[in-house]
């Protein structure tokens, strides 16, 4: 593990830190003003990246062991189309429960296609909702609401977002079970 410092003008730091965690398995990017007017220090923890036959074979949980339990999918879906009519006015951790709530739906969605060998854009609006979830958990003030062991800043997640949604779908419904509320319940 090391530690890399960029000194660049302000307006490169979204694509110098995008260069970096495409190169580079990085943890959260840090970021400081610099000396010099219009530039800005980025600090950000990194390691190398492993071989890709390398990598561990269950760095996410499986679909069957991130939804078991989970409300059937027709009860699931119910719940998004009468929280959607709301989600304008939702913010904080609510918000975060509906884009979870929702990408893990339309993930289910996905599957049931593949399953069935069904060619449709399920899977390419999972991958967006999903999308959507992390880049929430990324911008969140503070630390990072994600629950699970890979967090939102990593390599890894922004590689499989859907991976990313199982394992924090998985946190969320121990996190209910283990609290006594039903999944149902609207936020």
């Amino acid at each position: 593990m090391f530690e890399i410092r960029v000194i660049c003008d302000a307006a490169d730091s979204a694509p110098v830190t995008a260069a970096l965690e495409a190169a580079f398995r990085t943890g959260a990017v840090r970021r400081y003003p610099s000396r010099t007017p219009g530039k800005v220090r980025l600090y950000v923890t990194a390691d190398h990246r492993p071989d890709p036959g390398g990598q561990p074979a269950a760095l996410w949980p499986s679909p069957d062991a991130a939804y078991t339990g989970a409300p059937f999918l027709t009860d699931e879906l119910a719940w998004v189309a009468e929280t959607a009519a709301a989600a304008a006015s939702l913010s904080g951790p609510d918000q975060r429960t509906f884009c979870l709530r929702k990408a893990a739906a339309l993930d289910r969605l996905a599957l049931l296609d593949d399953a069935i060998n069904v060619s449709t854009a399920s899977a390419e609006a999972a991958t967006d909702a999903a999308r959507h979830l992390l880049a929430l958990d990324r911008n969140a003030d503070g630390d990072s609401p994600g629950a699970g062991t890979v967090p939102p800043h990593t390599l890894d997640a922004a590689r499989d977002p859907r991976g990313y949604l199982r394992q924090e779908y998985a946190a969320w419904h121990r996190q209910h079970l283990a609290a006594g509320r039903p999944a149902q319940q609207a936020p």
